[in-house]
């Protein structure tokens, strides 16, 4: 158990690291000193900053996948469907920014197979958005001229939160869910 919370914090201390300085940025001393470790250390933990980076990428993909699927669960109406993964989606980057970022920024630093696996992660969380919009459009509720890119804007302004949301705000993450899940509806066409 000992060793799980370790990793943890580990992985956390990485994550705070990569947002801040870079994965380039960011060396394993660095982290070690984070955590209160010897860089050495970290080795009994981690093989690699490499592996410390897929760890935060997939964990972040996998967590925002499984909070898709539980917000969705029992939701039927497409636009409802919408409104829901989208806030969601806000919540997430709004909760999770530093998550959300460094999987945005670094993605490009993962390698084989890492970075296919979060590529993969990424593709089922779009094709996920792309059927209940291509839902929506076969009913006649949502417009879209291409259902693919009208997905990417929605997931990208949702994603832009995690770049500029800061907790105490005029706006809680709740409110801004609310927002935005008004927003995604008014881009496919659906007035109140």
């Amino acid at each position: 158990m000992a060793n799980i919370q370790r990793r943890e914090q580990i992985a956390a201390a990485a994550l705070t690291l990569f947002d801040q300085l870079g994965y380039h940025g960011t060396g394993m001393g660095d982290i070690a000193e984070a955590v209160g470790m010897r860089a050495s250390s970290l080795y009994n933990h981690f093989g690699s900053k490499q592996e410390l980076l897929a760890e935060v990428a997939i964990s972040g993909m996998e967590e925002m996948l499984r909070a898709n699927a539980r917000s969705l669960a029992g939701v039927t109406a497409p636009q409802d469907k919408l409104a829901t993964a989208m806030k969601t989606h806000v919540l997430f980057h709004t909760t999770r920014a530093q998550h959300a970022r460094v999987v945005n920024t670094q993605i490009g630093n993962l390698e084989e197979p890492a970075s296919n696996v979060v590529k993969q992660l990424r593709r089922d969380y779009v094709a996920r958005w792309m059927s209940i919009v291509n839902e929506g459009t076969a009913a006649g509720i949502f417009h879209a001229t291409d259902v693919k890119v009208a997905c990417w804007a929605l997931i990208d302004m949702g994603t832009g939160v995690s770049i500029w949301y800061a907790e105490g705000g005029k706006y809680t993450p709740e409110m801004l869910g609310d927002m935005y899940a008004e927003f995604a509806l008014h881009q496919l066409g659906v007035t109140s």
